[in-house]
């Protein structure tokens, strides 16, 4: 089989997916095309029948130890004819768990032909002091030999089959915004007084949890924590305040580096 393109497909609130699946992607040295699935309008208009000689690398990040919930418009735009895909998870340097093991089961039901599973860390969403900067300069290099080795192997591993870690049935339940616990649950977004209604937020909000007619209303059912919305605001009007929240983040940061996880790679065999 020749590999005519490929497809980095993703959903990445703060980038860190973005930048591993391209990174597989450009290590194809193959002509390669981006789908970014973030925003709700992104995935409202997307549909696309991969063919069988393309490649599919679809990344997601973990939350709570799973694929995010209420992410079924990312999947059904996205349709295979035993397509050779590359199932790809980012996780902020605690456990990644039953997550790379769902999406591999989500991909086989969209008629993907998932032939390798890889789990990558990306910069922790609740603090730039958890796994800093990564994916780093390393985390990239791997993931680009990855792409070399996919397309080098093909062949074989089309032929072989795919076991990657996790639970089915799945042991973790994930986060669920209507039912936050530990420091999510004081992880609760404010809009402040210096908020200029540029509507930035509502916009690339991946959840729909912004207010479109009151930029400053955040529907905490719906919020995933992800803090786009903080990191992208112009004017930094988006802020957690709680002192709960940064009383936890001091042990759960503490606890986080007390290791180095390491990227983790499963090519069929």
């Amino acid at each position: 089989m020749d590999i005519k393109k490929v497809y980095a497909v993703y959903f990445s609130p703060t980038g860190t997916t973005e930048k591993t699946a391209i990174a597989i992607a450009e290590g194809a040295v193959i002509p390669y095309e981006k789908f970014n699935l973030t925003t709700r309008e992104a995935r409202r208009n997307f549909k696309h029948s991969f063919k069988k000689n393309e490649l599919a690398i679809i990344g997601l990040p973990v939350y709570g130890g799973r694929l995010p919930k209420n992410l079924d418009d990312f999947f059904s735009g996205l349709h295979g004819n035993a397509t050779p895909a590359i199932a790809l998870v980012l996780y902020g340097n605690r456990e990644y768990e039953d997550a790379l093991i769902e999406l591999k089961l989500i991909l086989e039901e969209r008629r993907f032909k998932v032939i390798a599973g890889a789990a990558f860390i990306g910069e922790h969403t609740f603090s730039k002091k958890i796994a800093t900067g990564r994916p780093d300069a390393g985390d990239l290099a791997i993931a680009n030999d990855f792409g070399k080795t996919i397309v080098k192997n093909i062949n074989k591993m089309m032929q072989s089959t795919l076991h990657v870690k996790g639970n089915y049935p799945f042991k973790v339940e994930g986060f669920d915004p209507a039912k936050p616990r530990y420091l999510t649950a004081s992880a609760n977004i404010i809009t402040m007084d210096n908020c200029t209604s540029c509507g930035l937020c509502a916009e690339d909000c991946p959840w729909g949890a912004i207010d479109t007619n009151d930029f400053k209303t955040i529907d905490s059912l719906k919020c995933f924590r992800c803090f786009q919305c903080i990191k992208n605001c112009p004017v930094n009007a988006k802020a957690v305040k709680d002192e709960q929240f940064f009383n936890l983040l001091t042990e759960f940061e503490m606890r986080l580096n007390a290791r180095r996880c390491e990227p983790e790679l499963f090519p069929a065999e």
